[in-house]
């Protein structure tokens, strides 16, 4: 399994160098404003990279026949550098088992966005590298061999290499999969998951629009683990759940339904934001491919705060149980207060000071005397009283 251990990011929006450590489970905390999702930004600027997108897609958004099928990156290329001109950089460390494997890249957003360099390390000895200034014309029709020079470090001459990242020409095959690249952004929206969806469509959605489609394949294979999401539910909403069941059409469409103890049946079009949200949430961490890696922006919206312990409870254990690495924001006292003692010192604290230029981002475990302030005073009152922010 691989896990993003680490991300520096150096003039790219409110960053102007910061690194910080990662965990399998990262919670990102931090006030309106103070970088958590820029860092999500990022994450997900290197994956449409990856996925062989020009830099001018990754940033303004993609269309195919006239029409947008992704959206531009928040602010696009003009909002993409904390300083005009400056050069943005983003440097990402995976580790699988004992082999190390870095991206970097430099980026100018100077009239058409462009790479100045790009760079990929493999434990340390194999590297392949771009860099502007190998030249951007004559360079060859097809990929060449790579060209080792005298200090180790492969060149790799590839086409529009100014515009476009050579991740994909350049990896390794046995890292294939195990990256940004396919990495999965849920934005789980109630509103998209109440209708019917095809029985075929077995895989959620980053909306969550086909849950009863995937549910229900679910319990068809495996029957035994229906209980699981009973049991998950029961916990979490005022009516007692005893059952799931399924509503089908003539076309096989299907549409979950929720069974209560007094024998009340609720469909997914009836259910409450907080509970399709919740739903979500456990099954995308639940049927996505084990040791991906997956980031949610405050998953506990909609949740009644006394319940919030059970999402932080299940993204605690999928995390152990299935070798994923969940990285997710919040703003909920209750989410930290709901971790276990080393998931709260895993925590990342994203700030602004006045004394340090652009975006800082600390581990709490990393802040000065932490552990002994967090058992004189819980971490609700750190939070909600700014000390945090001070201890920097």
């Amino acid at each position: 399994m691989a896990m993003l251990e680490s991300i520096h990011l150096k003039n790219f929006k409110s960053f102007a160098d910061a690194e910080v450590k990662l965990a399998p489970l990262t919670v990102l905390v931090g006030a309106n404003g103070s970088g958590k999702s820029n860092l999500l930004d990022a994450l997900k600027l290197v994956q449409r990279l990856e996925l062989g997108w020009t830099l001018t897609e990754a940033l303004q958004g993609r269309r195919e026949a006239g029409r947008e099928v992704a959206p531009a990156l928040r602010g696009g290329s003009m909002g993409v550098a904390r300083s005009a001109g400056a050069l943005v950089e983003l440097t990402l460390r995976w580790s699988s088992g004992r082999e190390l494997l870095t991206h970097g890249m430099g980026i100018e957003v100077r009239g058409e966005p462009a790479f100045r360099w790009e760079r990929m390390t493999l434990d340390g000895a194999v590297r392949a590298v771009w860099n502007a200034a190998v030249g951007k014309e004559g360079l060859p029709k097809a990929v060449r061999p790579t060209l080792p020079s005298e200090d180790g470090i492969h060149t790799v001459l590839v086409p529009s290499k100014a515009h476009q990242s050579f991740f994909r020409e350049a990896r390794y095959s046995r890292w294939s999969s195990r990256t940004m690249e396919a990495a999965l952004f849920l934005e789980v929206l109630p509103a998209r998951m109440r209708g019917y969806s095809p029985q075929q469509d077995i895989e959620l959605g980053t909306e969550g629009e086909n849950i009863s489609s995937v549910l229900w394949s679910h319990c068809q294979r495996h029957p035994e683990a229906q209980q699981e999401w009973v049991d998950w539910l029961a916990e979490l909403c005022g009516p007692e759940i005893v059952g799931l069941d399924f509503s089908r059409t003539e076309l096989g469409d299907v549409m979950l339904v929720l069974a209560e103890k007094d024998g009340t049946r609720t469909p997914a079009r009836s259910l409450s934001d907080g509970t399709l949200r919740f739903l979500g949430t456990l099954v995308a961490l639940r049927t996505v491919r084990e040791g991906s890696t997956v980031i949610l922006e405050e998953p506990e919206t909609g949740l009644h705060p006394q319940r919030i312990h059970l999402l932080v409870e299940f993204l605690e254990s999928v995390v152990r149980e299935r070798g994923l690495q969940v990285i997710l924001t919040t703003h909920s006292p209750q989410v930290l207060l709901a971790l276990s003692p080393e998931a709260l010192k895993s925590t990342v604290l994203c700030a602004r000071t006045p004394d340090q230029e652009g975006t800082v981002l600390r581990r709490l475990g990393d802040l000065p005397h932490f552990e002994d302030v967090s058992q004189r005073s819980n971490i609700e009152h750190l939070f909600t009283t700014g000390w945090l922010e001070r201890a920097l």
